[in-house]
């Protein structure tokens, strides 16, 4: 069986097969010039992607407090965009495979200035094939966010624009006019070097699959970054300002909780009166209201008997929340009209655990699934529930839940309140200090 060989074993000096012997010397000097060129917008595409990310992981882990600098209107605004299902595939954010590729690419430029790694010809190639496909998919994505979306992220916009400058600089290093023959060179390497990579073609493997290694190394840390930079936004939360000062500053709003029981009232458990009194508005479909959900109800079983927790829907979904101007979240009001159905049958908290653990880009929360869900795992009258919400009779109170949140001057899910007032960085740390600070206060 014959392999395809990698061009330095076609010849001991610099001879390529396709272009033998033709204006070598100024070849490599334009290739040279193109890998530098290169490396700099991988560099400019490494730092758009991680701010890409960043933006990502604060605003599904609730550390966004505000607008960011990406949200300039309706069609400029990169929460909208982190808000779809678009921004993860397969659970990992899309800004993740950004920085594994542009880090190839600046692996790949490094290397081919070394003799025995990446022959610059091959780097061309290579180049010019990634960069092809990178910028037909920058046509499709932007073409996603348009369409179904709705909205553009303006750093999705810069890894456009570099996605296409990468491929106007490869296709001038030396395919200006063999276009296809340079696609076509650069998939024949990109296999023959994943050959050597896995031990399957002979070459110099060690140089190859040192590089290999690195690219994998890239990888899991590009998949690993995300979980690490929520975990420095966390800290920071902590450490940004002391959780105890801002709530104390922030002023008093009085909630009209209505505890007085019944289908149509607010559901809470804990004591009417306890010294901590919460109030959380929440959207069965957020992300970070699924986290804060479980930290939460971990934190309430060391208060029994010295707290009230009211819950509020918020669902960021126009078909019911009249304060949004375009869809966020597909089936946040199916959501929160199920979990009102349920509790006509007494279900309501046991309906909440079980919404929050849904994955909503899976279709999990659609009406479909929820009325299957219904009899199966929480044994309620699945003709109930059907008859329930195709009559949206709770409607008007999920609406004076959002009225209620938007007076207190809510600005996104989840926003907690604790004794009136609002915690800017609920997390579980933060309220374990606020709640000390009222029961010290309470005697208690």
């Amino acid at each position: 069986m014959v392999f395809y060989r990698p061009l330095w074993y076609r010849a001991k000096a610099v001879k390529y097969w396709y272009e033998p012997n033709v204006n070598m010397i100024q070849d490599e000097t334009r290739i040279a010039k193109a890998r530098w060129i290169a490396a700099l917008l991988s560099v400019a595409g490494l730092g758009l992607s991680f701010v890409a990310l960043e933006q990502h992981v604060a605003y599904v882990g609730g550390f966004a407090t505000g607008p960011s600098f990406c949200n300039i209107n309706a069609h400029f605004n990169c929460e909208a965009v982190n808000a779809s299902e678009w921004s993860a595939v397969f659970g990992i954010p899309v800004a993740s495979y950004g920085l594994f590729f542009y880090a190839a690419l600046f692996i790949g430029a490094l290397l081919s200035r070394i003799n025995g790694f990446l022959p610059p010809r091959a780097w061309s190639s290579i180049t010019l094939l990634l960069s092809a496909f990178a910028s037909i998919l920058s046509i499709v994505l932007f073409a996603i966010s348009e369409v179904f979306i709705g909205s553009l992220c303006l750093m999705c916009i810069g890894l456009y624009i570099v996605n296409f400058l990468l491929f106007a600089v490869a296709w001038r290093s030396g395919w200006r006019r063999a276009l296809f023959q340079g696609l076509k060179t650069g998939i024949k390497e990109a296999i023959t070097y994943t050959g050597i990579a896995f031990g399957i073609v002979r070459g110099p493997g060690w140089r190859v699959r040192g590089t290999a290694l690195i690219l994998a190394l890239c990888a899991a840390i590009s998949v690993a970054l995300p979980t690490l930079v929520f975990q420095r936004l966390l800290a920071q939360q902590e450490k940004s300002q002391d959780p105890v000062t801002a709530w104390e500053r922030s002023p008093v709003v009085a909630f009209s909780n209505d505890v007085r029981g019944g289908a149509f009232s607010d559901y809470y458990h804990g004591e009417l009166a306890a010294p901590i009194q919460i109030v959380e508005f929440a959207d069965y479909e957020c992300p970070a209201c699924r986290h804060m959900y479980s930290a939460l109800h971990d934190l309430l079983k060391r208060y029994e008997g010295k707290y009230l927790f009211v819950f509020r829907n918020y669902p960021l979904d126009k078909s019911c929340n009249p304060s949004m101007q375009r869809e966020l979240h597909q089936f946040a009001c199916t959501a929160a009209f199920f979990s009102r159905c349920a509790g006509e049958q007494g279900k309501f908290w046991e309906s909440m655990e079980l919404l929050f653990s849904k994955d909503a880009e899976k279709g999990e929360l659609s009406t479909q699934a929820l009325t299957d869900v219904a009899s199966q795992q929480l044994s309620l009258d699945k003709e109930g529930i059907v008859e329930c919400m195709q009559s949206q009779r709770y409607l008007k109170k999920i609406q004076q839940d959002i009225a209620a949140g938007n007076a207190a001057g809510l600005m996104g899910t989840p926003s907690i309140w604790v004794n009136g007032k609002y915690v800017a960085q609920p997390s579980p740390s933060n309220l374990e200090k606020i709640f000390s600070v009222v029961l010290e206060r309470a005697g208690q």
